[in-house]
């Protein structure tokens, strides 16, 4: 009996690795931290997305440019929001704010 030409092909065809670099790993993992961090906003959470980044780098697993880009992603979140403008004077001043 002789294989068909398909399971001939798949015998020939070149396998691609099923593993992942580091670099990928890093930033699956970092990743999924940084998309709870936005979520969730919390105070550990950022932590422990800048410690993961900084021992990924330290690693070499991701690059310094990459993580700049990440701490600037979340340093946005550091800038103090715009306070409220009120809609008008009018209301301001009934409301006791002056």
């Amino acid at each position: 009996m002789h294989p068909s030409n398909l399971q001939q092909k798949r015998k020939a065809a070149p396998r691609r690795s099923a593993e992942i670099s580091a670099h990928q790993e890093a930033v699956s993992t970092i990743g999924k931290l940084l998309v709870a961090y936005r979520v969730n906003g919390r105070p550990d959470q950022r932590a422990e997305l800048i410690g993961m980044a900084k021992m990924a780098v330290a690693l070499g697993a991701l690059d310094a440019e990459t993580y700049a880009y990440l701490i600037d992603l979340i340093s946005q979140d550091d800038a103090p929001a715009a306070p409220a403008q009120p809609t008008s004077r009018r209301r301001a001043a009934g409301m006791g704010v002056h």
